[in-house]
């Protein structure tokens, strides 16, 4: 029996993970400022270059044709020894990221498990890194 590769990550596919990881911690370094948001993703659409995610709560207006390169991370919070889940973008391997985007617990709780198992499951996929293939 054949099995058929992954499908390849597109921006529409990562932004279909979102709503499964529950409340994200979104990080977003521009210059000199850092700007962090705690938010659960929404629905969107594709509109002129652009994936539109609106809600009551905030606009997130994302060029996705920029967004080249992703990477999942499981790793230990330096500060706090904590574990941390979290995705950085970027527009081209190698660059910074232009975003991180974690998933978030409160304060002295532990990962939800149903988001951990979804998390690793795209980890396996994204810990190395994959190029992000254009949008339809």
């Amino acid at each position: 029996m054949d099995e058929c590769p992954p499908a390849a990550w597109t921006a529409m596919r990562f932004f279909e993970l979102l709503p499964k990881l529950g409340r994200l911690r979104v990080i977003n370094v521009c210059g000199p400022s850092v700007f962090e948001a705690i938010c659960e993703a929404a629905p969107f659409d594709l509109q002129g270059g652009s994936i539109n995610l609106i809600t009551p709560d905030y606009h997130w207006h994302f060029a996705h044709a920029r967004f080249g390169f992703l990477q999942s991370h499981d790793t230990v919070h330096q500060r706090s020894g904590r574990r941390v889940l979290f995705f950085t973008l970027h527009e081209n391997q190698g660059d910074a990221p232009f975003l991180r985007i974690y998933v978030y617990r409160a304060p002295n709780e532990e990962f939800d498990p149903a988001v951990v198992d979804v998390f690793q499951a795209v980890h396996a996929e994204l810990g190395a890194g994959v190029r992000v293939e254009a949008s339809a």
